[in-house]
This record gives C-alpha cells, structure tokens and sequence, in this order.
C-alpha cells in the first residue's frame, strides 16, 4: 500500500475572494472558498502533468469548517461548470500514491487571486519600469561612448599629424637649408624619403645612401644613385614644392578607393594654366569622385572643373589626371 505524503505546507490561512467570479457564475460562498483553495494550491502544490493531488485529508486540515459531503458535491459543481477538472491521478514522487487530482481549466484560470500577491506584483512593476529605464541609459551611455572613442580617434590622428608636422618643421626652411635637413635625417636612418615624384614612376622610392647621395630604388628592385645634376636638382625642387611628402611613402598596391586618394594626393601641389594650386579634398559623387582644389595666391577653394562644368572623374582616372597636374 502506497504511503499518504507527509511534506506538504500546513493549513492556508489565506484565502482571496473573487467576487466578480463569484457573481459571474453564482457560485456560493462554499464553492468560491474552495475555488479559491484551489488557485492558492497552485503556487505550492506537486505538479502531475496538468493536475496537482489534494486529497481529503489535506482539505479537511486546510478548510476544516467545510465538511467532506459539501465539499464533495461543491467539486462536482466547479467540474460540471467547466472551472475545474478532477480524475484519480498517480503521483510518483508520494511513492506512487493513487489520489484525486485537479487541473485547473480556462474558465478557472480567470479566477483573480492577485490582491494577494498585489504587494509582490507592484514591487515587481516597479522593477521593470527600472530595468526598462536602465536598458534606456545604458543604450545612451554606449552611443556617448562611440561617440567619445571617435573624438579621441581624430583628436589622436591630428595630434600625431601636428606632432609630425612639428618634429620636422620642414615648412620653415629655405631651400639650401631643407636640402641639408633631409640628407642628414634620411641620410642616418636609411628611410625613404617619399615616393610619387614627378618625372619618375610613381612607385620610385628615394633614398640617401651611406655616401650622403641621393639614390633610388626602381619600381623592380634595382637600386641606383643619381648622377644627374638635372635629375637631382628636379627632385629637391619637386620635394621643396610638396614639402607634405617628406617621410611619405604611398603604398601603391594597395585597392584605390577614395579614402586611399585623399591619403595619397591631399596637399600636393599642381598647376593649371599656370596657376598654383594644392589639392584640397577629394570627395565621392553617385558616379564618381570631384576635386577641390585651393588656390595657393588666393586660399580660395573650388572644384575642378572643364568650361564651367565640374569634372567627374573615376577612380583611377583621377589619380592619373592628378599626377599629370603635379609640379
């Protein structure tokens, strides 16, 4: 014979009335008790599929006003109504005891038992509206802080640019000087100097070598030094003109997009018609790039143009236009 179970709770002492149920299916006030005994069940009783076991004996401790014919028959209503079903049920964690067990249906789960728990469900509220409220500052902490990480991105680039710009001071010297300058700094360090000049192809780099002379390194590898006193005069002219390309050395295998073209060409000097300009920008169009130029007597900015009319240029074409246009 199966053992009755000896772990369940002691005797509810509480016991939430829905009238709104009650009148809806004119239950009496024995039949909601129970209906209500049975909602309380669910938060503490063993679970058997849909069904929880209550047998006679943990009724008659918990509801001992209610005697077993009233609550036998007050069963039988709530089941014939629809609000509850109840069949015999085995139940293995009571050592397969063999006992009535009840579901609650639908029309049952409407039964309001929340003034119970109406403290527990208002602190509950109160602790969404904040989880909700902290997602929203977390949300506007993590935009402030892409924004910040960007700030101090371009504030980091523009201080290495200045700090660059000024650790060589090349802008301030004159010609003699800034020839003396560069052999002696590239001369030590065995650097490039830059590559992109004129006159040669773009992918010549140039160097001083251990003699203090200025030498190239072919686009295949071959390494020569400059005898040329034309050659070498055009070159630091070409440097004292483009002075921002001093150290530079554009890797030219890399895929031409626009952030390579502005990276490769702003700053870089060229003439049209005999007027001096610098490269200003270098911006995308639907169907290509334009190039702002600015005017080196004027420091007036336009956009490249033909009879008036802007120049859309692809992407390699408008590295082609622009190294024909250096001086």
């Amino acid at each position: 014979m199966s053992k009755n179970p000896q772990n369940l709770p002691k005797r509810t002492r509480v016991l939430v009335k829905d009238i709104l149920f009650q009148e809806k299916y004119k239950l009496t006030h024995t039949q909601v008790d129970i209906m209500a005994y049975i909602i309380n069940a669910l938060t503490w009783s063993t679970k058997v599929g849909a069904f929880f076991p209550v047998t006679n004996k943990k009724f008659h401790e918990d509801l001992p006003q209610i005697s077993e014919k009233t609550l036998e028959e007050s069963l039988r209503v709530l089941k014939a109504m629809e609000l509850i079903e109840v069949q015999m049920i085995t139940v293995p964690k009571w050592n397969n005891a063999y006992v009535r067990g009840i579901a609650v249906l639908p029309k049952g789960l409407e039964y309001n038992a929340r003034y119970y728990q109406a403290k527990e469900q208002t602190v509950i509220d109160n602790l969404n509206e904040q989880v909700l409220t902290k997602d929203q500052e977390i949300r506007e902490l993590k935009e402030q802080l892409k924004h910040l990480e960007a700030t101090e991105t371009t504030t980091k680039i523009v201080e290495e640019a200045t700090e660059k710009d000024e650790g060589s001071c090349y802008d301030d010297l004159e010609f003699t000087s800034l020839v003396k300058t560069v052999t002696k700094a590239f001369g030590a360090t065995s650097e490039p100097i830059c590559n992109g000049v004129k006159g040669w192809k773009k992918e010549t780099q140039f160097y001083i070598n251990s003699y203090n002379k200025l030498t190239i390194l072919s686009p295949t590898g071959e390494v020569a030094q400059l005898k040329s006193p034309i050659e070498i005069g055009d070159f630091w002219k070409y440097l004292s003109k483009n002075r921002h390309q001093i150290g530079k050395v554009i890797d030219f295998t890399k895929k031409l997009d626009i952030e390579e073209l502005n990276h490769r060409y702003v700053k870089m000097n060229i003439v049209l018609k005999e007027n001096k300009f610098k490269v200003h920008k270098i911006e995308k169009l639907k169907d290509g790039v334009q190039v702002l130029i600015q005017s080196s007597d004027t420091n007036k900015i336009s956009v490249l143009s033909k009879h008036g009319k802007v120049i859309v240029f692809g992407l390699e074409e408008c590295e082609k236009v622009l190294l024909g246009l250096r001086r």
